[in-house]
């Protein structure tokens, strides 16, 4: 592995399982990759979430000023400065935006027999103000549910599509394993590659993009045009080889 300038990392189903935080493994990696070159998560999780689940694990880092969050897949963008989390940029919808998506996915939800009652477990409706996202089976679902909910994917095909029709002034992609994101038009995670890019001075052919969701309509395929070199895991179990390897091109 040729060493990158920056490295990037989805976080759901590739830093940790959906809707949970990473393993101490994975954060002491990360935090061991920040003594050689900026990191980031793109995500898209709420900053709100990430700051409970484990933020609090990286505030002894030495070099915390080189760690970037993009949390609701990347409409935001956020880094430590003296005490606390300062924000870079925030596209934030409007109060009228984001209830005109709310609304739809309830009509939508309504509309198609396959996507009522399903069996969930705590919130699954999300309003984040830069971004609206839905997870049919909830926040608190287990994992064996949520890879079990829609095996063939042939539900949140259904749910994706019709979403996409109804909001063609929005981005709508599929994250983690049941998760519907929705940004305004054009900003989604391939703008906040180009923006880290920039910010950094350097090409996103320099940067490495680690990712779970490469496959049509995913959320982390759509850096793959930017130039950034990608690589994909099936899962968080495998991230921290992943880590080894850029720990091990850096040292190099």
């Amino acid at each position: 592995m040729e060493r990158p300038k920056a490295v990037i990392f989805d976080l759901d189903d590739t830093l940790a399982e959906s809707f949970r935080p990473p393993k101490a493994e994975v954060v002491a990696k990360v935090k061991s990759l920040l003594e050689y070159l900026p990191v980031a998560i793109m995500t898209g999780a709420g900053f709100k979430r990430m700051e409970e689940q484990f933020l609090g694990s990286f505030l002894d880092s030495a070099h915390l000023d080189r760690f970037y969050l993009f949390p609701n897949s990347s409409a935001q963008c956020l880094v430590h400065r003296d005490t606390d989390w300062t924000t870079l940029y925030n596209l934030a919808l409007t109060i009228e935006e984001r209830e005109r998506i709310k609304r739809t996915i309830r009509e939508t939800l309504d509309r198609y027999s396959e996507l009522r009652d399903i069996p969930h477990w705590g919130e699954r409706l999300f309003d984040r103000e830069a971004q609206v996202a839905y997870t049919p089976t909830g926040s608190e679902a287990s994992l064996e549910v949520k890879r079990t909910w829609d095996p063939d994917g042939s539900k949140r095909a259904i749910l994706w599509e019709t979403l996409s029709r109804a909001l063609p002034d929005c981005e709508v992609l599929l994250g983690g394993l049941t998760t519907i994101d929705i940004t305004r038009k054009g900003i989604n995670k391939s703008y906040g590659v180009k923006w880290f890019a920039e910010h950094l001075d350097i090409a996103p052919a320099q940067m490495y993009y680690v990712g779970d969701a490469f496959y049509e309509g995913g959320n982390d395929r759509i850096v793959i045009p930017t130039g950034v070199v990608t690589r994909a895991v099936s899962g968080p179990e495998e991230t921290p080889a992943v880590l080894d390897e850029l720990l091990a091109a850096c040292a190099a």
